[in-house]
């Protein structure tokens, strides 16, 4: 391989070299820019001769011109090093300062579990950060974070399009809420009473299937859905007093909003 094309082997301080050359054409002014000595800039302009295979400056009377070579690497060199000192220069992210709305979309599960503490936080140390939540289909707001709709995305996602990346903030589990009087004398739901229960299942698109009767379904089963709704948060208002059973994420339900009577 061309050393030149592996960086491992290259000493990068020599194209900050190479680029005061480039745009004094002169050694002695090089070295004033660089506050190096003329020597110094000499040995460095042989090594770039070396690692470009090119004379990159020629002596033509009493002056230094480029070479095609070094005119063509001019810019690129110029534009790429202003790069590198922007990054290095880069101020570090200060929330207390930003203004900015983040668009976010959320599901009912994320807005209930994750937005409180998150609202409290920004306002802690970003207030002048806003937020602008919607609530989508899952393959909705997959496709609104992919063309730039939303900034992020608050839920659960099985499978992302290709250039999304996604963090896990927890691990969960389902459980099952029922009228306390639904229970047998054991107190236990077993399976059987679940499944000739009837359910509520929570769906934003009022679609049957989840990954509860998929898991169901694998082991030859099926559960009677009687109620079809878009909200776990007003979902469980619904079974004080009735026959229904939900099964929810557990922090969906947790806290002192869950309704008396339930088991």
């Amino acid at each position: 391989m061309n050393p030149v094309h592996d960086l491992r082997h290259i000493d990068l301080n020599l194209l900050v070299v190479l680029d005061a050359l480039l745009a004094e054409r002169h050694i002695s002014r090089a070295a004033q820019r660089l506050a190096m000595t003329q020597p110094a800039v000499s040995h460095a302009l042989n090594r770039l001769r070396d690692l470009f295979a090119d004379p990159l400056l020629v002596r033509v009377g009493n002056e230094m011109r480029l070479t095609a070579r070094a005119a063509a690497l001019a810019q690129p060199l110029a534009d790429a090093l202003a790069q590198v000192r922007n990054v290095v220069a880069a101020e570090a992210f200060q929330p207390q300062r930003c203004r900015r709305c983040f668009r976010l979309g959320v599901s009912d599960y994320g807005s209930a579990v994750v937005l409180p503490g998150l609202v409290r936080r920004l306002r802690q140390i970003a207030p002048g950060v806003d937020l602008q939540m919607s609530q989508h289909s899952r393959l909705e707001t997959l496709r609104q974070v992919a063309e730039g709709e939303l900034d992020a995305a608050l839920g659960v996602f099985p499978m992302l399009a290709e250039g999304l990346q996604a963090d896990v903030l927890f691990q969960e589990h389902f459980v099952v809420l029922t009228d306390r009087n639904n229970l047998p004398d054991t107190a236990e739901l077993t399976l059987e009473h679940y499944l000739q229960a009837a359910h509520v299942h929570v769906s934003v698109q009022g679609m049957h299937h989840s990954h509860v009767d998929t898991a169901l379904a694998a082991r030859g089963l099926r559960r009677r859905i009687a109620v079809i709704m878009p909200h776990f948060t007003v979902a469980a208002a619904l079974l004080a007093g009735t026959d229904l059973v939900l099964t929810v994420a557990s922090r969906a339900v947790a806290g002192p909003a869950l309704p008396a009577n339930l088991a």
